[in-house]
C-alpha cells in the first residue's frame, strides 16, 4: 500500500490539544466501575471498564494519517464527553480513584508484550488459546473468571480496531480499512499491517494509562514481516516511512517508549540486519526525545552497525544507549537463573531497565541513597574504633547491608498493598507468556519468569571518592583525624576549607585509570549488588530484587538530602550520575575514563546500569570523526563496560540555550536513561548535563 506521505511529525502533534480539564478515558473507565453491579469478580469488572472505554473514547483517523489515534486525543480534552455532565465526570473519576490500579512499584508499566506471538497468531489466535486454556481449566471457577476476563479485552480490542476501520472507509480509503479489517481477528499478512496491529495494542496500553510502555526488539519481530514486504515489491524508503508513522505515534506521547536493535538472537548469533538500520534511520528522521532507542552490542556486533549507531549518536539526540549483552546475558543466566536461549531475548522498558519482553512481569524499581547511608555513618563513627582503612570500610560495607535489608522490606510493605483480587491485569496478561496456558494473572504466577525489582544505588562515584579520601587524607598520610574530618562534615566545611581542598585534591578520584579509588569502587558495587541478591531477599508474591547503579535525575533531589561528604562535596550538592565518575572529577580523558569504567564486575549488578559521556561535537565531523569515535563502543563490549550512553551538545551551545530558550525549542540532550528537549528541563537537571565532563579527542 502507499502510504498518503509523512508531514513533519511536530504539525501532526499541533493538532491535538496540549490543555484541558477532561481525561476520556479516565472517565469511561471510571464510568463503568460506577454503574456495574455489586459483587463482580474484579478482573471482570477490570476488563469491563477497559471494553467500555475502548467503545467510547474517539477512534477517528485524522486527514492523511496512516496510523490513527493519540494518548492527546483522550487525556487533555477541553469538552466533555458528548451528553455527559460535569457532576456525571466527577462522580465517574472518583468511582475510577476509589477502585484504584497498581502503581510503578507494585508491577503496572514499564514492561512490553509478546508481540512475537502476537502478531504470529493474531488476536484470533489468542482468543482461540483463550477458548482452549478454557477446555483445559473447567472446573476451576477463579481460573475460567480471569479466562472470561482475558476474552472481554481480546472482543474489545477487536472493536476498537474496527471503529478505526470505519472511520477509513468514512474517509473513501478503502485500502486502509480492508487493511485495518483483517488484523481485527487475523495475523498481519505484510509490513504496515504488523506495525498496525503494535501501534494499536500499544494505545490500549495509553488508554489503560501505563507509562514508559516498550516496544521490546522490534528490528525481531517485525523482521519476518519485513521480508514477506521486501519480497512483494515493498522498498527500504516506504517501509522506512511506516516506521516513521510509528515513531510519530510514539513522539506523540511525549513520554520514554524504549525500542531495541541488534544484540544476540536466541540461538546465539548476531541478530543485526536490515531493520536495524531502518530504526536507526526513523529515529533520526523523526528526531523526538520520546523514541528512545537502545542498540544491543557483542563480540561479534559488525563494525558497520557500530558506525550507524555512532552516527545517529553524534547529531546529539542521545540515541542509542549501547548495552554490552555479555554482562546482561550472564547476569540473568547466573543470577536469575533465565536459561540462556530466553536470557539472550532481553531487551530495556522504560529507561534501560532490563526485561525479558512479554515474558515477564513489568519492572518497578526505587532509590537506594548510598550518599546517604554514607553520610549518616559518617555522623555516627567512633574514631577510636578503627585501627586501619580496611576495617572503617568493612564497617560501612555492614551498614549498607543493613540499610539494603530495609530498603527491601520497605518496597515490599508497599507491593503488598495490592493484592491480586482486587488489582488483576487481565489486558496485560493476555499478551504475557503463558498467562493464558496457565490461567494466572501476570502478577499472580501467569508470566514465564518472575519480575525483577531494581535497587538504583546512588551515588557510586560519590562515595568510592570519599572512601579514597578517607583512607589517603586520614588513615595513610594522617593529615587530619577521622574525628577531625566526621565534625568538619557536621559543619559543612564552615572554616575548614583547608580540609575540603585537600578532600578533593589530595585523595584520587574515580574516572582517571587510578587503581586504588577504581577497587573501592569496584569493591562498593560488589557488596552492593551481593546485598541486593542475597537468597532470603525476595519480592512478595514473586521475584528478585536485583541492584544497578542508576539515578535517572535523582541524584539532584537525594543530593539535597544528604550532608557534606568526605569527598569535598558540600551538604544539598547533587551526588554523583548514576555509575559515572563525579561531574568534572575525570580528568584525563576518554581512555582513563573508560578503564576506570570498566574495573566494576557488574555482573550482580546487570540490570539498567547508567554511564554517561560528553564528547565535543566540533572534534568528531565526518567519517574521520566517527572512525575516531569506533573505539569507544569496541573498547565497551570487550572490557564488559555494561552501558554508555553520549551527549554531543556543546557546552557554549547549552549556555546559550539557558539564555534563549525560545531559539533552541529542538534541542535535544541525553539527560539519564532518557534524552529530553533541553529547555524543557529543570534548571537543575541542565546544569546536571552543562557539569559533566566535555571529552574532545578519543
Amino acid at each position: 500500500m502507499k502510504t498518503q506521505g509523512l508531514e513533519n511529525w511536530r504539525d501532526f502533534n499541533r493538532q491535538w490539544p496540549k490543555q484541558g480539564r477532561y481525561n476520556h478515558s479516565f472517565y469511561w473507565q471510571g464510568d463503568a466501575y460506577r454503574t456495574e453491579a455489586a459483587g463482580t469478580v474484579d478482573c471482570q469488572g477490570r476488563a469491563r471498564a477497559l471494553a467500555h472505554a475502548l467503545t467510547n473514547v474517539a477512534a477517528e483517523l485524522l486527514p492523511g494519517e496512516l496510523l490513527g489515534g493519540s494518548r492527546r486525543g483522550y487525556c487533555f480534552m477541553q469538552e466533555l464527553p458528548a451528553g455527559v455532565t460535569t457532576a456525571d465526570y466527577d462522580n465517574a473519576i472518583a468511582a475510577d480513584e476509589a477502585r484504584g490500579r497498581r502503581t510503578f512499584t507494585a508491577g503496572w508499566d514499564h514492561t512490553t508484550a509478546d508481540y512475537e506471538t502476537l502478531l504470529a497468531i493474531g488476536i484470533g489466535g489468542l482468543r482461540k488459546r483463550v477458548a482452549d486454556s478454557g477446555e483445559e481449566h473447567e472446573g476451576a471457577p477463579e481460573r475460567l473468571a480471569f479466562l472470561e476476563s482475558m476474552d472481554t479485552v481480546l472482543s474489545a480490542l477487536v472493536d476498537f480496531i474496527g471503529r478505526f476501520a470505519a472511520s477509513a472507509r468514512r474517509q473513501g480509503r478503502a485500502e486502509l480499512a480492508s487493511m485495518l479489517e483483517h488484523i481485527r481477528t487475523q495475523p498481519p499478512r505484510d509490513f504496515l499491517e504488523a506495525v498496525m496491529l503494535v501501534h494499536y495494542v500499544n494505545l490500549v496500553f495509553v488508554i489503560e494509562r501505563r507509562y514508559a510502555q516498550s516496544l521490546g526488539r522490534l528490528d525481531q519481530y517485525l523482521l519476518p514481516f519485513y521480508e514477506a514486504s521486501k519480497a512483494n515489491g515493498v522498498s527500504d524508503e516506504e517501509m522506512l516511512e511506516i516506521l516513521c508513522w510509528l515513531w510519530t505515534k510514539l513522539a506523540e506521547l511525549e513520554e520514554v517508549s524504549n525500542i531495541c536493535i541488534g544484540g544476540l538472537t536466541a540461538a546465539g548469533e548476531d541478530a543485526t540486519n536490515a531493520l536495524s538500520y531502518l530504526c536507526l534511520d526513523a529515529t533520526d528522521r523523526v528526531h523526538s526525545p520520546s523514541t528512545n532507542l537502545s542498540a544491543r552490542l557483542h563480540d561479534g556486533t559488525s563494525d558497520d552497525f557500530h558506525r550507524a549507531c555512532w552516527r545517529l549518536i553524534r547529531t546529539g539526540i542521545g540515541f542509542p544507549a549501547l548495552f554490552n549483552d555479555h554482562v546482561t546475558v550472564a547476569g540473568l543466566i547466573t543470577h536469575m537463573g533465565v536459561p540462556e536461549e530466553a536470557a539472550r531475548q532481553y531487551a530495556m522498558a522504560g529507561c534501560v531497565e532490563t526485561i525479558l519482553p512479554g515474558r515477564q512481569p513489568a519492572w518497578s524499581d526505587s532509590r537506594f541513597n548510598m550518599g546517604k547511608v554514607l553520610a549518616d555513618f559518617m555522623a555516627s563513627v567512633a574514631p577510636e574504633g578503627f585501627s586501619s582503612y580496611d576495617e572503617f570500610e568493612a564497617a560501612l560495607f555492614d551498614r549498607f547491608r543493613k540499610q539494603i535489608r530495609e530498603h527491601v522490606n520497605m518496597i515490599n510493605v508497599a507491593i503488598a498493598k495490592f493484592p491480586i483480587a482486587k488489582f488483576a491485569d487481565p489486558f496485560l496478561s493476555v499478551l504475557m507468556r503463558d498467562c493464558i496456558g496457565r490461567a494466572r494473572d501476570v502478577n499472580n504466577g501467569g508470566a514465564e519468569f518472575p519480575r525483577l525489582h531494581g535497587v538504583a544505588a546512588v551515588g557510586l562515584a560519590t562515595v568510592a571518592d570519599s572512601l579514597a579520601a578517607i583512607k589517603r587524607v586520614v588513615f595513610e598520610d594522617c593529615l587530619f583525624g577521622l574525628a577531625e574530618v566526621r565534625d568538619a562534615l557536621q559543619a559543612n566545611f564552615a572554616d575548614r576549607e583547608p580540609m575540603r581542598q585537600a578532600l578533593l585534591n589530595w585523595a584520587p578520584k574515580y574516572g582517571n585509570a587510578d587503581d586504588e579509588v577504581d577497587a573501592i569502587a569496584a569493591r562498593l558495587v560488589e557488596e552492593v549488588s551481593s546485598g541486593c541478591l542475597e537468597e532470603d531477599l525476595a519480592v512478595v508474591g514473586g521475584g528478585k530484587f536485583v541492584c544497578l547503579m542508576a539515578a535517572n535525575v535523582s541524584n539532584i533531589g537525594l543530593g539535597a538530602e544528604v550532608g557534606a561528604t568526605p569527598d569535598g562535596r558540600q551538604a544539598g550538592r547533587p551526588l554523583s550520575d548514576a555509575a559515572s565518575p563525579h561531574f568534572g572529577r575525570d580528568r584525563l580523558g576518554p581512555t582513563a575514563f573508560l578503564r576506570s569504567v570498566a574495573t566494576p564486575d557488574y555482573e550482580k549488578c546487570f540490570c539498567g546500569n547508567v554511564i554517561n559521556m560528553k564528547f565535543d561535537p566540533d572534534t568528531f565531523q565526518g567519517e574521520e570523526g566517527i572512525e575516531r569515535l569506533l573505539p569507544v563502543s569496541k573498547i565497551m563490549v570487550k572490557d564488559r563496560i555494561p552501558e554508555l550512553q553520549f551527549n554531543f551538545s556543546g557546552n557554549e551551545q547549552l549556555l546559550k540555550a539557558q539564555e534563549n530558550p525560545e531559539e533552541y525549542g529542538n534541542l535535544v540532550v541525553r539527560v539519564s536513561g532518557f534524552s529530553s528537549y533541553f529547555v524543557t528541563l529543570d534548571r537543575e537537571v541542565q546544569e546536571d548535563v552543562i557539569r559533566r565532563r566535555m571529552n574532545a579527542a578519543v
